[in-house]
């Protein structure tokens, strides 16, 4: 009999061991996804405290009271752009530090595209004018050089090299 009891009260060990193992393996889980979760808002937003910085940047001690704030928001449930929504209207959307997508937003998006757009065609457009010029910088078709001549400049100069 004292060896079933044995038995049992190893299996409830084990067993209290396996739970307690899960829980925090659950726990740990759950505050990697709100670490990750309030970085990400942390890096959205301007600290209103240290200009020009994240707040997740921010070393203030004001800064650190509103990651707090935010952090334990998130601890209750709230979603990430509910979050989000009440510091903008507590502070202003000055402290975006992505800007919306909607209005003005649109062309901070869209600018850089468009300029990097521009900048392949100017260099594609002058690269492909430069090909037909002399070294020069005159067309080779307005030189006025016989394709005779243009041979024999051309021989001299591989001569040189």
């Amino acid at each position: 009999m004292r060896k079933g009891l044995e038995k049992g009260v190893a299996l409830l060990v084990v067993g209290a061991v396996v739970v307690s193992m899960t829980v925090v393996a659950l726990g740990d889980e759950r505050s990697e996804r709100l670490d990750r979760e309030a970085t990400s808002i942390y890096q959205q937003v301007f600290s209103p405290f240290c200009p020009g910085r994240s707040l997740n940047d921010c070393p203030s001690s004001k800064a650190a009271e509103l990651k707090d704030e935010l952090r334990a928001k998130l601890e209750a449930g709230a979603p990430s752009e509910e979050v989000l929504r009440e510091v903008f209207q507590r502070y202003g959307d000055q402290y975006r530090a992505v800007p919306l997508f909607a209005g003005v937003g649109v062309l901070v998006w869209i600018a850089p595209i468009i300029f990097i757009v521009l900048g392949l065609l100017i260099v594609f457009t002058f690269s492909r004018g430069t090909k037909s010029r002399s070294a020069s910088g005159v067309p080779i078709e307005a030189s006025g050089i016989s394709p005779e001549a243009r041979q024999r400049i051309d021989e001299e100069l591989s001569r040189l090299e």
